[in-house]
């Protein structure tokens, strides 16, 4: 290829990707999969079609756009605020610097929660960011009547646009934590911020990108889940069940906060083998 030469489309995802790697995004191997991602979305290919033109030339004007978004990637803004989406169990959500990019821990909660939703349920997730977990679901339960909060309001405007787009049904309230909702919940899900403050610094640089009200909760991770905890004996119908994520470290001060609420809490485990959700209920 002489420097007139136009690049290929091949050409310019693997400079992409070793350029990538090199700023921490590891192994090689998903840098390469983020710049495919990357070059794909902006193309409006998938990525098997980006595959099967990986021989076209790109012109100066798509070469320039296209290097634009992977230094975005390089400064380690998250992939899915690049794309504009996220993939959530079998959904795929729109996401911005509002709100949190969802977590493959948040689809195990759900899956969790799923389990303890009964037949036409009414179910509320406290802290609803995107709408991932409320939408999820409203998808795969579509008996059950779902509500979604959030205390922002720019948070609460994605997750209504990501239900319009998806056709689901959701209500959503503005508010903070339970304050203003009724009781009688037969299902509530939180995936509410628990980074402890001092964790900051260990934090991956992506996180920098996004809310700092959906990530951190004061010197114990602990300022939004404590008062969840002391208001779910209000919110929880007779029979009903919450499951809150949390650290991996907070599994038994979620337990102790739920015993000294007069509820019953039991921690399960993530794929990689340390408390991530607790299921609390009435004792």
């Amino acid at each position: 290829m002489t420097a007139d030469t136009p690049p290929r489309l091949l050409d310019l995802v693997q400079r992409s990707a070793v350029w990538l790697a090199e700023r921490g995004i590891t192994p090689p191997a998903q840098a390469r999969r983020e710049a495919e991602w990357i070059f794909a979305e902006a193309l409006g290919l998938t990525r098997l079609d980006l595959y099967t033109r990986f021989d076209q030339p790109l012109d100066p004007g798509e070469v320039q756009r296209l290097r634009a978004l992977v230094a975005r990637r390089g400064r380690r803004e998250p992939l899915a605020y690049i794309i504009g989406n996220q993939p959530f169990r079998r959904l795929t959500v729109h996401v911005g610097p509002s709100v949190l990019v969802p977590r493959p821990e948040t689809e195990d909660l759900v899956t969790h929660a799923l389990v303890d939703l009964p037949q036409g349920g009414r179910v509320v997730d406290i802290g609803t960011g995107s709408g991932a977990i409320a939408l999820a679901i409203a998808s795969e339960r579509p008996d059950a009547i779902v509500t979604a909060c959030d205390i922002s309001a720019e948070a609460l405007a994605t997750a209504q646009a990501n239900a319009k787009r998806l056709s689901l049904q959701v209500d959503f309230h503005q508010g903070d934590l339970g304050k203003g909702l009724p009781g009688g919940w037969d299902l509530i899900v939180a995936n509410l911020p628990y980074i402890a403050e001092s964790e900051r610094s260990e934090c991956d640089p992506e996180l920098g990108f996004e809310p700092a009200l959906a990530l951190f909760a004061g010197a114990d991770g602990l300022d939004l889940i404590r008062p969840l905890i002391a208001d779910l004996p209000r919110l929880l119908a007779p029979q009903g069940v919450a499951w809150l994520e949390h650290g991996f470290r907070q599994g038994p001060a979620v337990r102790e906060l739920a015993a000294a609420a007069g509820l019953v809490a039991t921690t399960t485990r993530d794929h990689g083998d340390r408390d991530r959700c607790c299921r609390i209920t009435r004792a």
